[in-house]
């Protein structure tokens, strides 16, 4: 099976709560993930995403809630983000 341009999507994260407050050192891979698709075109949130809370929203996403508010919460919002800062790790 051939790989979509934004790659297979990657495993969640182990604990959504682990990087809360803080930043993590590194962009989980599923974030990246789901930026690269939104970027593609190929992801738009859905309304139950957009009305659940943080918490649940990083969970269903499987990101850490640092990654959530801070860089997918605003694409979802429509605003924009540095995505060269998060596409510099994590690369193998």
């Amino acid at each position: 099976m051939t790989a979509p341009l934004w790659g297979h999507k990657p495993p969640p994260v182990d604990d959504v709560t682990e990087h809360w407050t803080s930043k993590p050192s590194e962009i989980s891979l599923r974030c990246n993930y789901w930026i690269a698709r939104h970027h593609a075109g190929s992801w738009r949130s859905n309304r139950w995403l957009r009305r659940e809370g943080y918490h649940a929203a990083a969970e269903h996403l499987g990101v850490w809630i640092w990654e959530y508010l801070h860089m997918i919460r605003p694409l979802i919002d429509g605003e924009t983000t540095d995505v060269s800062e998060c596409r510099t790790s994590n690369r193998g």
